[in-house]
């Protein structure tokens, strides 16, 4: 009688989701998580006007807006005066659009300025001024003092959420302005029309933004301002939370001496990656799993990585896995 020893192979493997977000290109969140009452100067902030004459605060409670990925966490900057300006960096882009949201609740208005960006030094050059006016709207110029404002009012103790976006053109003088204002949701993807602009202004030099700045220019203003993102693309600033695994997934099935069936589900559209390693093997990161690597960035066998495209939430999608 012919003895067989079955061979049984364990193969321990690694499922990380990486999910894309075509664009997101992040630069700046400043949700304003600090200690109430402490002074933005000592949370990461630079006066560069006014220093130290009525400073800018951190409020005790933030704002909320739906659906929006920097509401309700963390404080909010309370501009209630003349005086102290500041402003915070970011990675200075030289090309394509900025987008900058944030979250502003107007108890008392003044008409003026109090929101803009500057250079990667900020300097004395404000471009991309975020207005209010003397009846409840929201405005915004290149870098003139004066507004063109929307057409629609705010209500004071509302909170909006206003998106900035400054276009870098080839050339001089001709980069643009628009503002888009959201009292209720923001979508998904970039509206075609702003609520102001796009505005030109071939009296104003043009920036390489990268300083957002937060104006203080009445003592009787009062504004909450809140969940500042900046990024280069729409989605950085409405783009949806990173998904999660379904309950019970990911999981692999249908094992054989040489293969299995990975089965994967997560809870908003994406793409899941994998690797697989010998058992006992560290763990890669996310990105070493998306780049197809061991946890020393040495790329796996042929066939020993690959992609699951999930394109729907919550959906089971599986990929055979052999060799």
């Amino acid at each position: 009688m012919k003895k067989f020893t079955r061979l049984a192979v364990l193969t321990a493997f690694t499922f990380l989701l990486c999910f894309q977000m075509n664009g997101w290109g992040q630069l700046l969140v400043e949700e304003f998580d600090y200690t109430a009452g402490t002074l933005l100067t000592a949370n990461g902030w630079t006066a560069h006007s006014s220093a130290n004459s009525q400073a800018i605060t951190v409020n005790n409670g933030g704002l909320t807006f739906p659906g929006y990925l920097s509401s309700g966490i963390g404080n909010a900057a309370l501009v209630d005066n003349t005086g102290e300006d500041v402003n915070k960096g970011f990675s200075a882009v030289s090309s394509g659009a900025v987008y900058v949201g944030f979250l502003v609740n107007v108890t008392t208005n003044s008409a003026g300025y109090f929101f803009n960006l500057g250079g990667s030094t900020i300097g004395t050059t404000f471009r991309g001024k975020v207005f209010t006016d003397a009846s409840n709207h929201f405005g915004v110029s290149v870098g003139s003092n004066t507004g063109t404002f929307a057409s629609s009012t705010f209500t004071t103790g509302t909170t909006y959420l206003l998106v900035l976006k400054y276009e870098v053109v080839s050339g001089s003088t001709n980069d643009k302005v628009s503002l888009f204002i959201f009292d209720s949701s923001i979508p998904a993807s970039e509206p075609v029309s702003p609520s102001v602009g796009p505005l030109t202004d071939a009296a104003q030099s043009d920036i390489t933004p990268g300083t957002v700045a937060l104006r203080q220019y009445s003592a009787t203003q009062n504004f909450l301002i809140d969940g500042i993102r900046v990024g280069t693309s729409w989605s950085a600033i409405a783009g949806a939370s990173a998904p999660s695994w379904t309950s019970g997934y990911p999981k692999a099935e249908n094992t054989t001496p040489s293969g299995f069936t990975a089965k994967v589900s997560i809870s908003a559209a994406g793409t899941s990656y994998y690797v697989i390693l010998p058992n006992g093997a560290s763990a890669p990161t996310s990105a070493q799993v998306k780049a197809g690597q061991d946890a020393t960035g040495t790329a796996v066998a042929s066939g020993m990585a690959g992609t699951i495209a999930c394109a729907a939430a919550s959906t089971e999608y599986t990929s055979a896995v052999s060799g």
